[in-house]
């Protein structure tokens, strides 16, 4: 699938965003629903295209797990991990859905990265 330059742009620069303005943010990755890169930003050495195929198998998940549970359909799922979070933000563009995934380290505060990723979507949802 192509997406739109303008896209792509928005995409780069949201990651970068992210990596910049979340405390403890350690990588930051743009995919599509079924598990492309679209864009990523990172501090350490993570595998861009296996992030965003983990970021869509746990959007995927969460997709499952909500309507299960009768919730509608879910925004933002998080893995708590013993040494920081990933956090899965769904995307859902009528065009070309996306997810955004956020790794952190526990420094940062959890509310904080939340918010700023919500931005980051809504920014790329308009976009």
């Amino acid at each position: 699938m192509t997406l739109p330059a303008h896209l792509l742009n928005h995409a780069r620069h949201e990651a970068e965003y992210l990596l910049r303005e979340v405390g403890g943010a350690r990588a930051v990755v743009v995919a599509t629903v079924d598990g492309f890169d679209v864009a990523h930003a990172r501090r350490h050495d993570l595998e861009a295209s296996r992030m965003a195929a983990m970021a869509s198998s746990i959007a995927a998940l969460g997709q499952v797990v909500a309507y299960e549970a009768g919730l509608g359909a879910p925004r933002c799922m998080i893995v708590e991990a013993a040494e920081g979070y990933v956090i899965v933000r769904s995307v859902p563009r009528r065009d070309h859905p996306l997810v955004i995934q956020l790794l952190t380290d526990r420094t940062g505060l959890l509310g904080l990265a939340l918010q700023q990723l919500s931005r980051s979507g809504q920014q790329l949802e308009a976009a």
